[in-house]
């Protein structure tokens, strides 16, 4: 009794903490535009922990990690948030269609510092078989100081032929470091 009453009477003169701010919000809206490609490239939530900058092209949806589709293809992040999720691009077509994809474009330029899209623009061509499911695993990290509110970026897929992929191809467990 004696012990609470003290506990009480110390709580009494100390004021409550002072409320956080909440976290800024960022908007991260994910565009793409296409050449001589089908598209669409889709964005989904991850299933479980595949590797970053896996990618592979499976027949079935089931042998592939992903979850819901994004809504809208926009991420809402915080400052120093990070994001995992799917690249994901179904092949309506009887054959192999090979892409590429142009290094991404930011707007508002002015906030493209303070983020890191580790994403499929890395100089590398990607395979996707017929009537199955291209996916790579991808992350967007947003430091701690980022100074924005939203942000867009575009990417623009190309789509190539074997001769010029070939060069360009990796195998599904090469690393991109």
């Amino acid at each position: 009794m004696i012990a609470l009453t003290l506990l009480l009477a110390a709580s009494i003169g100390q004021s409550a903490p002072a409320p956080q701010p909440p976290k800024p919000i960022v908007k991260v809206d994910l565009q793409w535009e296409y050449q001589g490609f089908p598209g669409p490239i889709i964005i989904y939530e991850v299933k479980g922990r595949p590797k970053l900058w896996e990618t592979r092209s499976v027949a079935d949806e089931k042998d592939a990690p992903i979850g819901k589709p994004i809504p809208g293809a926009e991420l809402v992040m915080s400052p120093g948030q990070r994001k995992r999720f799917a690249l994901v691009f179904r092949n309506p077509t009887d054959s192999v269609r090979y892409f590429f994809a142009a290094p991404h474009t930011v707007h508002p330029a002015e906030h493209s510092l303070g983020f890191k899209f580790k994403c499929l623009c890395i100089n590398h061509a990607f395979k996707s078989e017929p009537k199955g499911l291209w996916y790579r695993i991808v992350e967007f990290r947003l430091s701690s100081d980022f100074a924005g509110t939203q942000l867009i970026l575009t990417h623009t897929v190309i789509g190539i032929d074997k001769g010029q992929a070939d060069p360009f191809l990796k195998g599904p467990d090469q690393s991109d470091l």
